[in-house]
């Protein structure tokens, strides 16, 4: 009764006094394998997130949608002004593999998450005003693009702060976006379908140079917004239920 009564002071007092759920792997932070550990409950736990998890304020990582995020490339003027919105990834809660490392230090620790798929989707509206090759364009379609064989490297800088005890904070996130291939989809960016399938096919041959120049856009895009999400689990779950030791 007494804990009961002291968790509910807590609730008041502080707005949080959740622990981790029983399907999550809680690690030592003093083994030497705490690092193996903790690949395997994060692995773990973006399984579980096929679905959300609202009491810890995650959401699904299966399929999740950014609806206040636009990214614009270019101009009218010398060639396309291009506009992509409320982009949707699709995959993330299905990783083939997971290393992950937390370096603890005095001040700040740094969470490195490395997570390999062997696809992954991002779906969004797009938008494009101008020319190409003289033929103007003015149009509004659904584009979709897929990474084969992506690693996504996640490195989240957190700092520990107090709130009846210790919880941890996102103060800074990047993100590394490797592929081995990328298939792209303008879905109806022209009426003539053979056209628009032509298209399609001349872009993918050239998956290379398109990623390498949409790779940083999609980093600093996609960074601060997983950090949120990080953010949004690690302020309602103390340090002393992620971690042992």
């Amino acid at each position: 009764m007494r804990s009961l009564v002291l968790c509910l002071l807590t609730v008041v007092a502080f707005g949080s006094c959740l622990k981790l759920p029983s399907s999550f792997k809680k690690c030592d932070r003093k083994r030497t394998d705490f690092n193996q550990c903790l690949s395997d409950a994060i692995y773990g736990a973006l399984k579980i997130l096929d679905k959300p998890l609202p009491s810890h304020g995650l959401p699904s990582l299966y399929d999740i949608e950014f609806p206040d995020e636009v990214a614009t490339i270019g101009n009218r003027t010398y060639g396309l002004l291009q506009t992509y919105y409320r982009p949707r990834c699709i995959g993330l809660s299905k990783p083939e593999n997971i290393n992950a490392k937390l370096e603890f230090g005095p001040l700040t620790s740094t969470l490195t998450i490395e997570a390999t798929y062997s696809q992954l989707t991002v779906e969004t509206g797009f938008e494009a005003q101008g020319t190409i090759v003289l033929l103007p364009v003015n149009v509004v379609t659904p584009f979709e693009y897929t990474l084969v064989n992506p690693t996504y490297t996640f490195t989240f800088e957190l700092e520990e702060y107090e709130k009846g005890t210790t919880y941890f904070r996102v103060i800074d996130s990047k993100l590394d976006m490797q592929a081995h291939g990328l298939k792209l989809d303008y879905k109806q960016l022209f009426s003539n379908k053979i056209l628009n399938d032509e298209f399609n096919s001349a872009m993918n041959v050239k998956w290379r140079e398109i990623f390498a120049l949409s790779k940083s856009i999609d980093e600093d895009v996609f960074a601060p917004l997983f950090g949120t999400i990080v953010n949004g689990f690690l302020k309602r779950v103390p340090v002393a239920d992620l971690f042992d030791g």
